[in-house]
């Protein structure tokens, strides 16, 4: 009898799931803080249901498929963002306790805890947008524009100004404006819709001597490893990347005493693409 392996069945792409709970939590969030058509001060109730089930728990299933996928920074952005906006909501949620202890601190007390609060998610911001710095020009925007307002808001609760807090609100709404952009460049293909949306991926170049790498997609990790080009001996590569399915990706099989066959040429799949670097001698290497 022979065991056969079960067979892999891709995800999706999670992004556009993520993104939206995020750009719909922080439009609706950043409207309370702006005080736009709310009286300044009034409790952000309404935020509640949105921060736990939208928010939250759709970032964190966006963050597990994007575990599930290989994407590492997805899975950590998503899942992170997830996380927040589930202790924002528990911080309005009575039976948590949370907000009761808060009422009963004075105004100054009050307001540097809320301050330190979003100045934990500042740092954690900005790493993020150092990671983004690959990416799409639409993650990078958002992270930063993200980063703008969480320092805002950090400000505005620590000197208790009301203006900051609102300044915080306006960058908030922008911030959701350019997540919503995302989705519809991710959502609108030419397969849905008559056109498609822009997003390019940022220009990167590599840290390699000699390599310049052009991604093309956003959902292409794979870049040339410093282990292939360390042993090229001065040869510039040709760095593309190919998207194949992933069950259509299988390593090349070599005869017995297949000179092409080095150490320079190994070989791993990844879900959405592969990137091939051409050598100048025998069969491309893939990373």
């Amino acid at each position: 009898m022979h065991a056969h392996a079960p067979r892999w069945r891709p995800f999706s792409n999670p992004d556009p799931l993520g993104n939206s709970g995020f750009a719909v939590s922080t439009f609706v969030s950043a409207l309370h803080t702006g005080a736009i058509g709310i009286s300044s001060g009034a409790p952000p109730n309404i935020v509640v249901g949105l921060a736990l089930f939208y928010g939250g728990m759709a970032q964190v299933i966006a963050g597990g498929w994007s575990f599930a996928i290989n994407n590492s920074f997805g899975a950590v952005v998503f899942t992170s963002y997830g996380c927040f906006w589930l202790s924002y909501a528990a911080t309005l949620i009575p039976s948590f306790g949370i907000s009761q202890v808060l009422s009963s601190l004075d105004a100054e007390t009050r307001a540097h805890s809320l301050g330190i609060f979003y100045l934990a998610w500042v740092l954690q911001t900005f790493i993020f947008l150092l990671g983004s710095s690959r990416r799409t020009w639409g993650s990078f925007l958002t992270l930063l524009f993200l980063l703008i307002t969480n320092t805002l808001t950090c400000a505005g609760n620590w000197i208790q100004s009301e203006h900051v807090l609102h300044a915080g609100g306006y960058m908030g709404m922008i911030t959701a404006i350019i997540a919503w952009y995302t989705v519809a460049a991710d959502m609108l293909t030419t397969e849905t819709f008559y056109c498609r949306l822009p997003n390019p991926a940022m220009g990167l170049h590599s840290m390699s001597d000699g390599i310049d790498t052009a991604v093309n997609t956003p959902f292409a990790p794979a870049l040339c490893s410093p282990q292939i080009t360390s042993k090229l001996h001065g040869r510039t590569p040709e760095c593309h990347i190919d998207l194949v399915h992933p069950m259509d990706s299988q390593p090349p099989r070599h005869r017995r005493g297949d000179k092409r066959r080095s150490r320079t040429s190994s070989s791993s799949s990844h879900i959405f693409g592969i990137s091939t670097c051409n050598v100048g001698h025998g069969s491309p290497a893939q990373v």
